[in-house]
């Protein structure tokens, strides 16, 4: 049996191993998945452990997506370029860091032919899942991104790439309006990271959160009848990705698009009783 993990500083919302255990399941590979909460003081002890416990892999979330790169032994080219890496595979002792995060975040504009050619976004945040939905929307041809920071002088304008703080939020408009920041996440369900009269600027909303499966901001996108995404097929997709580097084999889109199924279905019967 293989063993692989979750690292984050607060997972007692994750979904992960409830989702990896249904892939092992259908798949019919004998592994086992648990989480790994610690602070960011233990970064570096955290990395050593994937050795010392024989990990075979571990994921990785907020806020360590890029803070984690420094202590692995290699990089994947993509997740280099990128930044971020969200996949660390164990492969004889030598750590090396992938990103799955962006064939994930896709599959929410391919389940539902959402087209980004000539169109326009904004991004609240500049964390590692930022990078990977800026480097989704230019490689599908969007038209112009503005990305909204709490220290947007920090980053360089880009011909198509913008940054701007949020107290200038209130002048922004566009097709989508993609959240990659932790506000709304479970327990914090309450919270938006903008108000209604932003929200009313957009034709479509996307939180990368899951957990709730309709946050604060996709439920005032509602209200408006504004097209909404929560995060739930990037998860679910990056997951599968993460699985296939791991056991090194592929595995079919069906068997993604029937997981989004099962945990659709199971979110609504939990969020019922």
């Amino acid at each position: 049996m293989e063993f692989y993990g979750l690292f984050g500083e607060t997972l007692s919302h994750s979904l992960s191993p409830e989702l990896h255990k249904k892939i092992y399941q259908i798949t019919g590979i004998d592994a086992a998945y648990k989480t790994f909460a610690f602070p960011k003081t233990h970064l570096k002890q955290a990395v050593e452990s994937i050795r010392l416990l024989s990990l075979h892999g571990v994921n990785v979330t907020i806020p360590y997506k890029e803070k984690i790169i420094p202590y692995l032994d290699a990089l994947d080219p993509f997740a280099e370029k990128i930044g971020a890496v969200n996949t660390v595979q164990n492969k004889n002792g030598k750590l090396i860091g992938y990103n799955t995060d962006y064939a994930g975040f896709g599959h929410i504009f391919t389940r539902r032919n959402w087209n980004l050619k000539d169109k326009s976004a904004v991004i609240l945040g500049t964390g590692g899942a930022a990078k990977i939905v800026e480097a989704y929307l230019i490689n599908q041809r969007i038209k112009q991104i503005v990305i909204v920071s709490r220290s947007p002088e920090k980053y360089t304008n880009t011909e198509k790439t913008t940054y701007t703080n949020y107290t200038n939020t209130s002048a922004l408009s566009g097709d989508y309006l993609i959240n990659t920041t932790p506000v709304g996440m479970f327990p914090n369900i309450e919270s938006a990271p903008v108000n209604d009269a932003i929200i009313q600027q957009f034709s479509t909303l996307i939180d990368l959160i899951y957990n709730p499966q309709e946050t604060k901001l996709l439920s005032l996108g509602h209200q408006h009848n504004k097209h909404t995404a929560n995060g739930l097929d990037m998860l679910v997709g990056q997951a599968v990705r993460a699985v296939e580097i791991w056991e090194n084999l592929s595995i079919e889109e069906t068997i993604i698009d029937e997981l989004i199924e099962i945990f659709q279905k199971e979110r609504v019967d939990i969020n019922e009783n």
